[in-house]
């Protein structure tokens, strides 16, 4: 029987944990475990499912298969605070939206194998036991160190839940793209994901936003589609969606547009390539708080 820890217990690190059959032992890292069992059922299909949880300090057995659905801005930390259960034996897929995270585990863990995810499932908590699967989508992976093969992967998760790019990065680029094409707009404008194609003002907006990704992806000899197609495609398909970052922003949590416009800042300052609009998109963010 194998052993899968997921670090993180929000909506995605709960369906992730409903992919595995009851064969597997899924354990639960969490900061504050209320309780040694953690039961959820995933609607609409109403299937059950059982987690054991653990401190990360409480815990002193080797990690082999480890998934990281934290959020960015906690995914170098959460995995540092478990460095000491982890070796070469280890692999982690990586779960972060944006970019910037997974470049900073694969410097700080060289010899952990390490895989990055791009997904589009959608699912929500409608309540601390109840997980929603709003949306089944892809989750591509591939690796992200040379230690992290398709073989290795095999052997633990699921062949049905996920398809193997031998090239992440230009998948990892263009959901990064689309990221940052979005998510800032809509806490800017305060709506769901489809206004930003009902008002001229905002489709402009996000237009110019596009043109600097447009620029950015070539000078990093990605092909990728226009980043502005990309993003009025993904608006139309999650028209009546709430973004991740409006939804944080809402609850008064700290977002992660340092891992989207401002990982996009960091790359136009390596290239050399102005980026005003998404300067201006930045900064609006951070003084908003």
């Amino acid at each position: 029987m194998q052993d899968i820890y997921i670090l993180g217990s929000g909506a995605m690190g709960c369906l992730w944990a409903s992919y595995f059959p009851s064969q597997y032992t899924l354990h639960f890292i969490q900061r504050h475990p209320c309780e040694d069992q953690f039961q959820f059922q995933v609607l609409p299909d109403a299937t059950q499912h059982t987690v054991m949880c653990h401190k990360a300090r409480d815990l002193n057995t080797p990690i082999e298969r480890l998934i990281l659905a934290t959020k960015a801005y906690d995914a170098l930390p959460a995995m540092e605070s478990i460095a000491h259960l982890l070796s070469t034996d280890t692999q982690v897929i990586l779960l972060q939206n944006g970019l910037g995270s997974q470049q900073a585990i694969a410097q700080a863990f060289p010899n952990v194998a390490l895989f990055a995810c791009s997904s589009t499932e959608g699912a929500y908590k409608q309540n601390a036991s109840t997980l929603v699967h709003a949306g089944k989508g892809h989750n591509l992976i591939g690796p992200m160190n040379n230690n992290a093969t398709q073989a290795l992967l095999a052997t633990w998760l699921p062949s049905n839940h996920y398809e193997w790019r031998d090239d992440i990065n230009p998948v990892l680029w263009r959901k990064f793209m689309i990221n940052c094409a979005i998510n800032p707009l809509t806490v800017l404008y305060q709506c769901q994901n489809g206004v930003l194609l009902q008002e001229t003002r905002y489709l402009s907006h996000m237009q110019r936003i596009c043109e600097e990704l447009d620029l950015l992806s070539a000078a990093q000899q990605f092909e990728v589609e226009v980043a502005f197609t990309a993003a009025k495609n993904v608006c139309e398909l999650t028209a009546q969606n709430y973004s991740s970052m409006l939804q944080d922003h809402k609850k008064g949590n700290r977002t992660e547009i340092d891992y989207m416009t401002g990982y996009l800042l960091q790359l136009a300052q390596e290239f050399n390539i102005p980026c005003p609009a998404n300067t201006e998109v930045y900064q609006s963010l951070v003084n908003l708080g």
